[in-house]
């Protein structure tokens, strides 16, 4: 590794090479030996620990009208189909349909969809998803409810189809829905290290950011990733006060499992950490970029704040405290324990389009990365 933005290509570039980033594939389990390594190369010893899940195999999915067909992917935390799938009619909530039409662009469309999802009335839900860019591609919404699903079939369509598809639904078509897939148990693993503080009965600092998710994800977590690596690249020169634990979840798109893994084998330390930093989604996007912090107290945001500001292009807009966060740090809101996290969205997010270099701003992780090792420094001590 030379400079760190020598460092940032060559990560984020292995990172996008190495394919789909989905949890428990032979890519993710590839890619968390591939980081294991450079973890190795920043002076720590890194540990592959394992979770097990039952990996969801997509089988072809679709939605037939008359002679057209539109492919699709099911959602991971409902109910599927059988290769029959269902038939019935097509519309919009206020006709009563059968087979609801979701618009993932209508305003308050994700709450209509869950509102559907735990609804009697429907046999299947068709959703058309959206994104922040002008593309029209498919971009899958994750599973928080992947080891409990629930509510009928529902089938993920691109927003190419939209006008077709509302027409049809407008006019009450009676279509059929193919939802399908298998399920098989596999394994999937966090990467953790630990840097030993100089006095370890102080409670320690955790660094975290997950690493799977739809696609190749180069820009949705290749700055979260970078950002991890370059705190301990620091720690290395540098050893802290306090121990400093650091782990690299999969999992991320199917309701935090990874996290949930390590929070189950280190019980209490969500509480029990001086804070938990977060490098989620989205950290140096290069198009429509949309950073935002979350942090658990005033303390924590002025110090995020304190270096930030001097670094990044933009500051990330701030939210409440009480609020819900993005990503893997609202499972430590919800344990009640203190974190800063940066969990933002951009253009291409969860679309196949985002790779590198196209979608990475080296410019803007490089800043991210110095304002979080920074910080990171201060509370490890």
């Amino acid at each position: 590794m030379n400079t760190i933005e020598d460092r940032i290509a060559r990560i984020i570039g292995e990172y996008d090479r190495q394919g789909w980033h989905r949890t428990g594939t032979d890519v993710d389990l590839e890619s968390a030996s591939w980081l294991a390594g450079i973890v190795r190369e920043c002076g720590a010893e890194p540990t592959r620990e394992t979770f097990a899940l039952d990996r969801v195999i997509p089988r072809p999915s679709y939605i037939d009208v008359g002679d057209r067909r539109i492919d699709g992917l099911p959602l991971f935390d409902s109910s599927f189909t059988d290769t029959e799938g269902i038939r019935g009619q097509l519309g919009p909530a206020d006709a009563d349909p059968k087979i609801l039409l979701v618009d993932g662009s209508d305003t308050g469309s994700v709450e209509a969809l869950e509102e559907a999802r735990r609804s009697p009335d429907y046999t299947a839900i068709v959703f058309i998803t959206t994104s922040a860019g002008d593309d029209a591609s498919l971009a899958p919404r994750n599973a928080p409810s992947f080891t409990e699903p629930f509510g009928p079939p529902v089938l993920q369509v691109d927003r190419i189809d939209r006008s077709w598809l509302t027409e049809q639904a407008s006019a009450g078509s009676t279509v059929a829905v193919v939802a399908r897939a298998d399920r098989e148990p596999v394994e999937a693993a966090n990467v953790a290290a630990v840097f030993p503080g100089r006095d370890r009965s102080l409670p320690p600092l955790v660094v975290m950011t997950p690493r799977s998710g739809w696609w190749w994800i180069a820009a949705e977590r290749g700055g979260g990733i970078v950002c991890w690596l370059e705190v301990m690249m620091a720690l290395r020169d540098s050893p802290p006060e306090r121990d400093v634990r650091f782990v690299a979840t999969s999992g991320h798109e199917l309701g935090h499992l990874g996290l949930e893994a390590y929070l189950d084998r280190n019980p209490g330390l969500a509480t029990e950490a001086v804070a938990w930093m977060h490098f989620g989604a989205s950290i140096g996007a290069a198009v429509k970029p949309v950073p935002r912090l979350f942090t658990s107290d005033d303390e924590l945001h002025a110090l995020a704040v304190e270096f930030l500001q001097p670094e990044v292009p933009a500051m990330p807009e701030s939210f409440p405290h009480d609020m819900m966060p993005g990503g893997e740090s609202r499972n430590i809101h919800a344990r009640g324990g203190r974190y800063v996290s940066l969990a933002g969205g951009h253009a291409s997010f969860h679309q196949q389009i985002d790779r590198w270099p196209d979608s990475v701003d080296v410019a803007a992780v490089v800043s991210y990365a110095r304002a979080m090792t920074g910080m990171a420094m201060k509370l490890a001590g």
